[in-house]
């Protein structure tokens, strides 16, 4: 879902902006479209995402490109992933140095992974193994007072923080005491530093209301002693009538979000199943 708005001012009224703006839904062309991340750029908007189908229960990472009147161009497959021979999800971007970089969600490879832009928007080169021997989740990656930060979540929803002295350097766990404002911890966006203060934005996703809500928070402190966040807003499926929000991310002009909506099929039981069974027979390929 794409809000196109020249008066957005995060947070302040990004809740009102969504709570009263219509929002355009990208065609839907896979069985689902997960975790969009923009980028706007050159007069266009591209939109990376998580694309699935049932037959085989396997993510791949894909770019909607529109243009600005919000028509889609192209849907391009992104490049370079699939020596990775996973589920791919959550493609989390950042800048460094004028360079584009990317870490995947690849948590059934047990690594955290870093990729590089070679030419925008599809082709993309590994670089390095930022985490290994780790299952994590949607990892967020952000520079506060002048070290490196990754805060992930483990499969049980538990918060893991690790740290670096630079991008490429060795990234350290620590395990500050923690100050939270609820049990959410899953990224479900880019974090934000806006007007001296920090921003993190996460999903509900304990058992029976994944995908439900998304938080936005600020990051009160955090140190290798105290990590500490307060809660700014959270945004609910009441802003479309729908059964859940999972990702928010915006650019300059525009807002964007994922949702789902329960449909009744005979033959959810068949694809369920098939689901469980690819999923799990991966896994075993890297154990």
């Amino acid at each position: 879902m794409i809000v196109k708005s020249h008066v957005h001012l995060f947070p302040e009224n990004t809740l009102d902006i969504l709570n009263n703006s219509k929002a355009q839904l990208l065609n839907k062309k896979y069985t689902f479209q997960a975790d969009p991340f923009i980028i706007e750029k050159d007069d266009k908007l591209y939109v990376f995402y998580e694309a699935l189908s049932f037959l085989n229960a396997k993510g791949i990472l894909r770019c909607r490109v529109l243009n600005n009147k919000l028509d889609e161009i192209e849907d391009l497959r992104l490049e370079g992933f699939d020596d990775l021979k996973c589920h791919l999800s959550f493609p989390f971007m950042f800048y460094l140095d004028g360079t584009l970089f990317m870490i995947p969600e690849s948590s059934e490879r047990k690594e955290v992974v870093l990729f590089k832009s070679t030419e925008f928007p599809a082709r993309w080169r590994k670089v390095k193994v930022l985490i290994p021997d780790a299952e994590y989740t949607d990892n967020i990656f952000f520079k506060l007072d002048d070290h490196f930060y990754l805060i992930s979540t483990t499969m049980e929803n538990e918060m893991v923080i690790h740290t670096a002295q630079t991008l490429f350097g060795e990234w350290q766990k620590i395990t500050p005491s923690l100050k939270l404002c609820n049990d959410h911890h899953r990224g479900a966006g880019t974090p934000w530093s806006i007007n001296n203060k920090n921003y993190l934005i996460t999903q509900e996703c304990l058992p029976g209301c994944y995908g439900k809500s998304v938080f936005i928070k600020e990051l009160v402190s955090l140190c290798p002693a105290n990590f500490e966040e307060k809660l700014v807003a959270n945004i609910t499926p009441e802003i479309n009538q729908s059964a859940g929000i999972h990702t928010l991310n915006f650019s300059s002009s525009y807002i964007v979000y994922d949702t789902k909506h329960w449909n009744f099929s005979l033959l959810s039981p068949l694809k369920k199943a098939s689901f469980k069974f690819f999923t799990r027979y991966r896994k075993q390929l890297f154990v």
